[in-house]
């Protein structure tokens, strides 16, 4: 098997605020495999602050296994981009075709400033999006009050209003905002606290759905969040999660658990957003899913990964 990596580099349009910090490009690794005719693509794509290794360590591991394929990467972005690779070879050496279809997809919405939050909101809506994703935790409490209720005035009651702090706030600051909302008007806060003991109060307090997304780093944290019934969602980032294998089981644990899911894009380039839209389409086809990113770029990713009225179609 012979493995080729590319380097590149993806500029947003704008900088996005998170409670890990602020992001303004993305630096990606692209793979592709290649065994007799047959073709496999992966990317491998850190990001400084969500746990994961750095991109210079990211590009010696792929270094390394492209050296010696049969001794997978350890590190989970570089592990997510080769399995990825991998399963996508054999699909072709099988000569799979995945059937089409389409699925929904958010916004996302990280605005801080009144001004820029009203225009991404009236953006996103006057694109079809029947979801948005608000960024909060990046400032302080009063200010997350107010772009809140900004988007639930914004935004007609039909239109899913998704939270998602980064485990920023405190236990006392989530519960502070979130019972200020108005009742049914958030379906969804992802990672409220850095700590999941804390989830279990904030939903039965709020009445407000819990996202695990960061917490998703391996078995016995899975297994952890499950006793603890902290979390109703999981937030599937297949390119952190170490690809498609992991992906799907993590799927089948939660659906055995009663937790839905949702596939999200970790700010990916086009290889891994067609990646996390397969496995949407093929887990979860009537969710709506977190994959709505390639706009976020300066650069036009291709036709395939822009949605399209909110959605994103595999033809």
């Amino acid at each position: 098997m012979f493995v080729t990596l590319t380097n590149r580099t993806l500029e947003l349009r704008s900088p996005i605020t998170t409670a890990h910090g602020q992001i303004t490009h993305r630096q990606i690794v692209e793979i592709t495999v290649q065994q007799d005719e047959f073709f496999g693509h992966g990317e491998a794509a850190p990001l400084p602050g969500f746990g994961l290794e750095t991109f210079e360590e990211t590009q010696a591991a792929l270094t390394e296994w492209s050296k010696n394929s049969h001794l997978l990467p350890s590190q989970p972005a570089a592990l997510s981009g080769a399995t990825t690779a991998l399963d996508y070879l054999e699909q072709s050496k099988s000569r799979i075709t995945p059937p089409s279809g389409s699925i929904a997809v958010q916004a996302l919405i990280s605005a801080i400033d009144i001004s820029s939050l009203e225009r991404q909101i009236t953006e996103a809506l006057d694109n079809g999006y029947r979801a948005l994703k608000l960024k909060v935790a990046a400032t302080d409490a009063a200010t997350d009050v107010k772009r809140i209720e900004i988007a639930t005035t914004l935004i007609a009651p039909e239109i899913l209003l998704r939270l998602d702090a980064n485990g920023g706030w405190t236990p006392q600051e989530a519960l502070h905002v979130l019972t200020k909302v108005s009742p049914g008007r958030v379906a969804l806060i992802e990672e409220p606290t850095s700590d999941p003991k804390d989830w279990r109060q904030i939903h039965q307090e709020t009445g407000i759905k819990i996202g695990a997304d960061e917490q998703l780093t391996n078995q016995a944290q899975i297994d952890r969040l499950i006793d603890l019934d902290a979390a109703q969602t999981f937030v599937l980032k297949p390119s952190v999660l170490g690809g498609p294998p992991p992906t799907r089981r993590i799927a089948s644990q939660a659906a055995q658990n009663g937790i839905d899911i949702i596939i999200s894009s970790f700010l990916d380039g086009p290889i891994a957003l067609r990646t996390a839209r397969d496995l949407a389409l093929e887990l979860a086809p009537h969710q709506v899913h977190g994959l709505g990113t390639a706009p976020l770029f300066v650069e036009n990713l291709p036709n395939d990964v822009q949605p399209i009225n909110g959605y994103l179609h595999r033809l």
